[in-house]
């Protein structure tokens, strides 16, 4: 990786910062943040947990309090990428990160391949259209799981990284300001279980990390119609912080309908199924439904109408994306 480069995802902090200190705030941020998602992660940890085989849900918890105490000692967005990728070692087989450049993608580091060829991770790359799987993170923000051929990771990917064409991979988007700045790529090679909510967590965690360590774009002038006010720098106040309100909404937003979706296949199962093979998951499980939609409405839509209806994503994913399993009387999205 060039030691210039200004890419989102490894752009160093040092020369902006005349002291050369790490910030006080950045370090009380990220302790925060980290605090902030081990305290959202109680109902995934207890999957993960018995997905994973851990004899007991503290050891899976202390496992990735581990983890984030590493994040916080994270001071630039090349460690952060480090601490991702090593992260994924519990949770998966071999991973690579993908930095996503405009219309090309290109590696930035890599676990346990078996690399083909003198071609390393960091001279990888390409246009991102000639791998879809990647293409549909980056557009869509969303995970995606596809086969690792050369037709949807991209022959160059496939070749390089050497695994089987006919292997599943997992790929994470990882964003900064709304905008996917990187994917991780996951695989189950030899057989290694994919904990897909464990990854998301941490791909989750690496990005509001890294967005903390990356010095904010330069600003448009002041439009005149601002009024000033001595001693305030209005662009930070309007650009700035509502930018990290909206992004901080719809993360909450996420996990909330995450956490509920979660809530429900651990505590209800058997409801579920059973709203499942009747073809109506809403009158298994009305009142688990709509004390969620009440609270997604209070805490989220009546706050910030913009937000998309995460939660009602959450609930199609209870009925396996088919949204007649959901029942004739199910009330539709918040939006």
């Amino acid at each position: 990786m060039p030691e210039n480069s200004t890419y989102p995802f490894v752009h160093e902090i040092a020369a902006s910062h005349a002291s050369g200190a790490f910030p006080t705030f950045l370090q009380d941020r990220l302790s925060q943040l980290a605090g902030e998602v081990e305290a959202r992660v109680s109902i995934e940890i207890d999957e993960a947990a018995a997905a994973a085989g851990y004899k007991s849900r503290l050891a899976a918890s202390e496992e990735f309090n581990q983890l984030m105490r590493r994040l916080r000692q994270c001071r630039s967005t090349e460690e952060v990428a480090a601490w991702l990728l090593d992260s994924t070692s519990s949770y998966c087989g071999p991973a690579a990160l993908f930095e996503v450049i405009g219309t090309e993608v290109r590696g930035v580091r890599a676990r346990g391949f078996q690399l083909d060829g003198a071609e390393s991770i960091q001279e990888l790359e390409g246009p991102i259209d000639a791998a879809p799987a990647l293409a549909t993170v980056a557009q869509e923000r969303d995970t995606v799981i596809a086969l690792g051929s050369p037709a949807e990771v991209s022959p160059q990917i496939a070749a390089t990284l050497g695994h089987p064409h006919t292997e599943k991979v997992y790929l994470y988007p990882v964003e900064i300001q709304d905008k996917v700045v990187a994917i991780l790529y996951a695989t189950a090679s030899g057989g290694t279980h994919v904990d897909s909510a464990a990854l998301e967590l941490l791909a989750y965690a690496a990005g509001s990390a890294a967005q903390l360590l990356t010095p904010p774009p330069e600003h448009e002038p002041i439009s005149p119609e601002l009024v000033a006010i001595r001693g305030v720098d209005m662009r930070t106040h309007t650009d700035a912080s509502g930018a990290l309100l909206r992004q901080a909404r719809e993360a909450r937003a996420r996990w909330f309908a995450r956490a509920e979706a979660a809530r429900i296949r651990l505590r209800h199962g058997a409801a579920l199924e059973r709203g499942r093979l009747q073809h109506d998951i809403y009158s298994a499980l009305r009142p688990e439904i709509d004390a969620a939609r009440r609270s997604y409405h209070q805490d989220f839509l009546a706050v910030s109408p913009a937000i998309a209806d995460y939660l009602h994503r959450e609930l199609l994913s209870l009925a396996d994306n088919d949204a007649s399993l959901l029942g004739p009387d199910y009330p539709g999205s918040l939006v």
